[in-house]
Formats: C-alpha cells, structure tokens, sequence
C-alpha cells in the first residue's frame, strides 16, 4: 500500500514537472509581450485580423528563462526540486523522495513541431535512479489519475504529450502558435502570438 501511494506521488512530481516546464516557456511569451511598447507605425492590420508577434529564442535563453520561473515555482512549492534543460533534447531532471530516500531521475522528450503549430513531445526514456521506467505507463496513468489542463493531451499508447498552444488562449483572447522547433547547435524555437484586434 505505500509503495503504491509513493509510486502515485513519483508520477504526479514527473508530470507536474513537465507541465511546469511547458508553462515556464509561455511565460516567458508573455513577459516579451507585455514588456515591450509595440510601434503603430510598423503596420496596419484591419480590425478582423490579429495582430501577430514573434519571438524567437536559443537553446540559453530558453533555458535561463525556464530556470528562472522554476525558482520562483520552487520557492511557492518547497517539496518540489526539478529542472528543465535543452541539449540535444529536451530534460526534466531533478530528485524526488522514493522509500523514505532522495533518488534522482531524469525524464527525456523529444520535441517535434505539428502542422498546426501545436507541439509534440514524445518521451524517450525514464530513468528513477538507476531504473529505467518505460515513459508510456507513465503516461497512461498520469492521465487516468491526474487532472490536467484541456489544452493538454495525453497518448500512454504512443508515448507522446501533444501541447495544444492554439488552444491555450480561449475566445478572444491571446493565442500562440510554435512556428519552428530546431533543436540542432545553439538551437532556434520561434513562436507567433497572435493579439485579437478589438
């Protein structure tokens, strides 16, 4: 019974870990839209259509600005102890108490651009300790135990985490679009948000 109930907390830390990192990435979209006066005379756009901005950002920024909010999520959330870096892929790694002890464990996804924009992260490995776990169980049972937000969706048969960012906005408000994923030397992650014209 309390192997089962640690197992559960195990889970839920991995997943709000990732979670944690998808928003720390949007944040940082929002900081650059609110943080800069737009200039009107760049362009006009006619009130049906929304005015779009782009960010654009490397494998260091992206990073720093994702160690950044963890702190701040870490320092509201004191048993919570994770990080997300990007290399070669995209990790969430920190430690975690399992049987009464600290074990470390790392959490490997590889990121692909949809079509739609929307991003696919597809986990290619699970390591607690020296145990490997296979990422789809993971998964699965995060999505059958856990709440997670709509524009989140979960795929324990393939092993992917598909973050629909068209959806993050809602009606009439801000929405976000991945237009490129480059995970290759210093990296290049663009996004558009698209601003609805009132």
């Amino acid at each position: 019974m309390k192997t089962n109930a640690k197992e559960r907390k195990l889970f839920k830390y991995l997943f709000v870990t990732l979670v944690i990192a998808i928003i720390v990435g949007f944040g940082f979209i929002w900081v650059q839209i609110h943080g800069n006066v737009i200039n009107p005379s760049k362009g006009y756009n006619s009130k049906n259509d929304d005015t779009p901005i782009s960010v654009s950002l490397d494998k260091n920024q992206l990073n720093s600005i994702s160690s950044y909010y963890l702190k701040q999520f870490e320092h509201k959330n004191n048993n919570m102890n994770y990080k997300f870096w990007v290399s070669n892929h995209a990790y969430v790694y920190g430690k975690i108490k399992v049987l009464g002890s600290k074990v470390g464990y790392i959490l490997t996804l590889n990121p692909e651009l949809l079509d739609n924009g929307d991003v696919e992260l597809k986990a290619t490995g699970l390591e607690v300790g020296e145990l490997n776990i296979p990422p789809k169980f993971v998964i699965s049972y995060v999505g059958k135990h856990y709440k997670v937000p709509k524009w989140v969706e979960l795929d324990g048969k393939s092993g992917k985490i598909i973050l629909h960012v068209n959806k993050l906005g809602g009606k009439n408000k801000l929405s976000y679009r991945a237009d490129k994923i480059d995970m290759s030397g210093d990296g290049n992650f663009k996004f558009k948000v698209l601003i609805p014209n009132q």
